[in-house]
């Protein structure tokens, strides 16, 4: 998984991070909305941070005392951000972070092993099934460090890069052995592995904020098409109505998610267009509020 993140982080446009302005403004609108709310900030931890292309860390930097990167690919976090102020760069702190856990098990060396067997397909889903209690029950010691810690804990677009994609990249390398069946018996296995590692990653970001502290979210929720714009200029019902159709499961389950543990006289929703290259435009929805304790 460590590699098909690096391969993503490293495939990109060398302009995105000019075209991703207009984004970029957005996801600092979410953190000025905070910075209004909060005399003072200390520490603002960022998951997902990856090469730091939606984000103006000169700014934040501004607002705060210290800013912890944290991704799985660290390499990815000092390439995105080795040409900020060097009053920024010294507030910031960078966190190697698998973020949801599976590194710890070996999962992707022994899901590999059981795919290239042919194992039966019992034995797959239970391997996933273990995986998931595994997820859910599991204390993980790399997050011991940051337990209530930050004023604002944000989540960088992660969701609909967390552990799917790379789980079908996978299985297509192992195909024949399974028939269409099999196949889509496996993949509803990943759905569900998925949604468990989603609600245990807000589980433990959400405790690494302080109990009057903010968190923030932002995702992709859908691909634009012509088609949707007027359902989208209805407001957030219709298009939570569209995304359930066509949108992206894994930012549905972490939006809902986030509205159920956010306390509702401080919650705000923003949406917006997100030209990600020549070829795509993702409709963003980003989430602000205080924790339920």
């Amino acid at each position: 998984m460590e590699d098909f993140q690096r391969e993503m982080n490293e495939n990109r446009d060398k302009s995105r991070r000019e075209k991703w302005e207009g984004h970029r403004n957005q996801v600092s609108g979410l953190f000025h909305d905070v910075f209004s709310k909060k005399a003072s900030v200390d520490k603002i931890a960022i998951f997902g941070a990856g090469n730091c292309d939606d984000l103006e860390l000169n700014y934040l930097a501004s607002n705060c005392n210290s800013i912890y990167l944290f991704d799985l690919d660290i390499e990815s976090m000092k390439r995105g951000t080795q040409y900020l102020l060097a009053s920024t760069r010294n507030k910031i702190k960078l966190v190697e972070l698998d973020v949801t856990g599976l590194k710890n098990i070996n999962f992707e060396h022994h899901l590999s092993s059981l795919l290239k067997c042919g194992e039966k397909v019992e034995s797959v889903l239970q391997y996933m099934k273990d995986t998931e209690k595994y997820v859910v029950e599991s204390t993980k010691d790399e997050w011991a460090d940051f337990l209530d810690s930050f004023d604002i804990v944000a989540s960088s677009a992660i969701y609909t890069q967390l552990f799917y994609n790379w789980a079908l990249d996978t299985l297509s390398q192992y195909e024949t052995q399974y028939n269409k069946e099999e196949l889509e018996q496996i993949k509803e296995g990943f759905l569900d592995l998925r949604d468990s590692i989603i609600l245990a990653y807000h589980n433990s970001i959400f405790k690494c904020c302080k109990t009057t502290g903010f968190a923030i979210t932002w995702t992709d929720i859908l691909k634009m098409e012509p088609e949707y714009i007027d359902t989208i200029k209805q407001g957030p019902n219709a298009i939570f109505a569209l995304a359930s159709n066509i949108g992206y499961g894994a930012a549905l389950i972490a939006i809902k998610d986030f509205i159920e543990n956010a306390n509702k006289a401080d919650f705000s929703l923003k949406y917006w267009p997100w030209d990600f290259n020549e070829e795509k435009q993702y409709l963003t929805m980003g989430l602000l509020g205080k924790l339920n304790r």
